[in-house]
């Protein structure tokens, strides 16, 4: 399956302001599109750029501009946990933009995308609230997509 790409925007005017998911089965290249969109993005924003992954497998891979960070050194193991620490982030930081979150499913130890539901909805609130953008990486067939994601 090839890897899928779209975007919910809250702000039509702005590319700043959204949420984007990238869908794929395992293997489909999902972790590569994000770490080349990650890379584009340092020329595009002003704002610092961080990549959150549950390994260090790829840290080579991304610009050493963007703050790579391996959540298995934190022990994140839920969307709350994961919401928390994203918090944490943007409180120490009020000049991040984008957030690139891969292996969502893998890092909030869940079974499928509907896990990802209260997540979300935290995170819509912080994007307005603060002006970030984020992408969201997701595991799963184009028939599993949620319909809450496709809003």
């Amino acid at each position: 399956m090839p890897v899928i790409s779209f975007i919910i925007k809250v702000n039509q005017e702005s590319e700043l302001n959204m949420i984007e998911f990238i869908f794929g089965a395992r293997g489909s290249g999902k972790t590569k599109k994000m770490i080349d969109m990650a890379n584009e993005a340092l020329e595009h924003t002003d704002g610092n750029v961080l990549f959150v992954n549950d390994q260090d497998h790829y840290r080579a891979t991304v610009n050493n501009q963007i703050r790579f960070i391996n959540t298995e050194e934190f022990q994140i193991n839920s969307s709350s946990e994961l919401y928390g620490f994203l918090c944490g982030l943007i409180a120490s930081n009020y000049d991040i933009t984008i957030i690139f979150v891969d292996n969502v499913l893998r890092i909030i130890d869940a079974n499928g995308p509907e896990s990802v539901k209260t997540l979300l909805d935290h995170l819509e609130k912080l994007k307005l609230a603060d002006n970030i953008k984020f992408v969201l990486s997701i595991s799963c067939e184009k028939d599993q997509i949620p319909d809450f994601m496709k809003k």
